[in-house]
Parts: C-alpha cells; structure tokens; sequence
C-alpha cells in the first residue's frame, strides 16, 4: 500500500510539473508572437524622424529653387556637366 500511495505522489508531482511547463510554454509561446509582431518600437520612430527630416530638406531646396532661379538652374547644370564626365571616363 506504501508503494501505491508513494506512485501516486509521484505521479501527482509529474502532473503538476507538466502543468508547470506548459503554462511556461504557453507565455514564451505568447511573448514571442509578440515580439515578432510588432515592429521595434525604436526603429519605427527612426524611420518616421527620417522622412520628416528628408521632407524638410525638400521643402527647404524647392524654396531655395524658387527664390533663386537662375543660379540653382545654373548649378544644376553644373553638377550633371560634372557627372556625364566622371561616368563616361
């Protein structure tokens, strides 16, 4: 009887164990969808500084453009003279 009483508790501890375990599996199983999901919370922001940034860059040149025509007209020309050089050698 000592026997039964001694498997039964071990068989009572193994329960309790597997229970243990898969309640652990189940919340890195979840934590992981999580994590996987969702973009990194800093790069996200990264890339919306950037656009901000490049948009305002944008903003600054076409004013620039528009207040002086003629120079930026001429600079362009310059800077695409200089590129079909180096990209024709």
């Amino acid at each position: 009887m000592a026997e039964k009483n001694t498997a039964t508790a071990e068989i009572a501890e193994l329960q309790a164990e597997v229970e243990r375990l898969t309640k652990a599996l189940e919340e890195a199983k979840a934590a992981i969808a999580e994590d996987v999901g969702a973009p990194p919370h800093g790069a996200r922001e990264t890339a919306e500084e950037i656009g901000e940034r490049v948009q305002e860059g944008l903003s600054d040149l076409q004013k620039q453009i528009g207040e002086n025509p003629v120079p930026s007209a001429l600079i362009a020309f310059g800077i695409g003279f200089l590129l079909g050089r180096v990209f024709t050698r």
